[in-house]
């Protein structure tokens, strides 16, 4: 296969490529900023290819397993014995109550019913499930752990939507959110974000007022009808000393959709702060 040839993008590539990085100690939530460190990419772009939006090239994934010092097996695409070398999320059950945990499992060979080990990995399609062997089940395919860590799962981070047609101020904006504990994503048209809130729903919103040539608040409408009146929104501009900013019109729909004011250039570090307090991050 030559290198920049396309692989199948299926949820196995995608997945072994998160789980490559959590292992070497990349966080989910940073997984995006990393893969676009490394890539060269937007955060966009790199948080569509971990979420299948976008397929990888034979090259891209090399680069990716080489900057954490593996090669293609890590990511199941090393040859035939690659199975062998490539960690799978699954779920482990423990003690007497048979408590399920996230983990991380090495998979090896298959095994006899009469293998003598400690754990056994059993597989359900994608799905991978560790049991003692004590437990296991007489029927079924049984595998061989060579290697299994526990997996602690964090608070997930309050997603954030930021739309501003000043890209640079967005970009910068996003980035330092972002570097605060939340998940932002920069948008620079009305359109983008409106096809992002089809999608999914974010916990926050950072609306400029003036957008081109029009006001946000159309957008802004939608997105309260779209989303809780509790979820907050942030209303920016560095508009209002130029004149092009009827103060009457804003305080109008700050009024009537429930939304903050906050003047540019904002203060980044008390601003995180108040999205903290606000959403409980």
């Amino acid at each position: 296969m030559h290198q920049t040839e396309q692989p199948d993008n299926s949820n196995s590539i995608v997945e072994a490529v998160k789980v490559l990085m959590l292992r070497n100690g990349v966080s989910e939530r940073q997984q995006s900023r990393k893969l676009a460190e490394i890539l060269n990419l937007s955060y966009s772009q790199a948080h569509r290819k971990l979420n299948g939006g976008v397929d990888w090239t034979i090259n891209q994934l090399r680069i990716v397993a080489e900057n954490f010092g593996e090669d293609l097996s890590a990511i199941g695409l090393g040859g035939d014995d690659a199975e062998d070398s490539v960690a799978y999320r699954a779920t482990v059950s423990l003690g007497q109550e048979r408590t399920e945990y996230p983990c991380l499992v090495w998979v090896g060979e298959q095994l006899g019913v009469n293998a003598k080990v400690d754990f056994v990995a059993l597989r359900d399609g994608d799905v991978w499930n560790v049991v003692e062997a004590a437990h296991c089940p007489e029927k079924g395919l049984r595998f061989r752990v060579n290697k299994l860590e526990l997996v602690v799962k964090q608070p997930a981070a309050p997603t954030i939507a930021i739309i501003d047609d000043e890209q640079g101020f967005a970009d910068n904006l996003c980035e330092y959110l972002n570097d605060s504990g939340f998940q932002a994503f920069a948008f620079y048209n009305p359109v983008s974000l409106e096809r992002a809130m089809e999608e999914r729903t974010f916990d926050g919103y950072i609306v400029d007022w003036i957008l081109g040539e029009r006001t946000a608040e159309e957008l802004i409408r939608k997105i309260r009808k779209s989303t809780s009146q509790d979820i907050p929104v942030y209303l920016l501009t560095g508009e209002v000393i130029t004149g092009r900013v009827d103060e009457s019109e804003a305080a109008r729909v700050i009024k009537q959709f429930g939304v903050q004011w906050k003047e540019k250039p904002i203060r980044m570090a008390t601003f995180a702060a108040e999205l903290q307090k606000t959403l409980g991050a």
